[in-house]
């Protein structure tokens, strides 16, 4: 506990010990959902739209091209009385060898702002480097001010700009990057 204390703060005590992370696969669908459910601010930003089943099974299936489900992971958050308080979605070595991205990092509204989403990262820093990584990648919507302010806060710098389409919106994406 000590390690944690001193690398995390003291205030992540308490979150270190109401949560825990549980790998997903295809059978948890109606986990991602729900999540997704909860969250659906960022649907909204992201697709104009509240998330569907599709959604959350693209969450656990999608992969970027030469990836396989091998590289893949996607992780529940949940506290104590096993609700879902997050999601997270990372690809090992990708784009390129040494470089991981984060797909998805998504909080519930009551778990945002405690500093869980930091904590989060760390976990996934430290796991990354533990897996030979060099950096982490993220893409953020130009418009999801509050996310862009979080991960400009983590050290992220914006590398690159590009165009994606979601549902039926088409975004400005931020490519964003950390030296790990």
């Amino acid at each position: 506990m000590a390690r944690w204390r001193k690398k995390y703060g003291k205030e992540s005590d308490q979150m270190k010990r109401n949560y825990h992370v549980k790998f997903l696969n295809e059978k948890d669908t109606v986990l991602v959902e729900q999540i997704c459910a909860e969250c659906e601010d960022y649907f909204k930003i992201e697709q104009g739209r509240t998330a569907n089943s599709d959604d959350a099974r693209a969450i656990l299936t999608d992969l970027p091209e030469g990836k396989t489900r091998f590289d893949k992971f996607v992780m529940a958050i949940l506290d104590e009385e096993e609700s879902p308080i997050g999601l997270i979605d990372v690809v090992t070595d990708f784009p390129k060898k040494g470089e991981w991205i984060i797909g998805l990092l998504m909080l519930v509204p009551k778990a945002r702002k405690a500093g869980m989403g930091r904590v989060l990262h760390q976990v996934i820093q430290d796991w990354a480097i533990d897996g030979g990584a060099s950096s982490l990648r993220i893409g953020i919507l130009e418009e999801n001010e509050a996310a862009k302010g979080f991960w400009e806060h983590l050290g992220y710098q914006k590398q690159e700009e590009k165009m994606a389409q979601y549902g039926d919106k088409t975004h400005q994406v931020g490519v964003y990057t950390l030296q790990i």
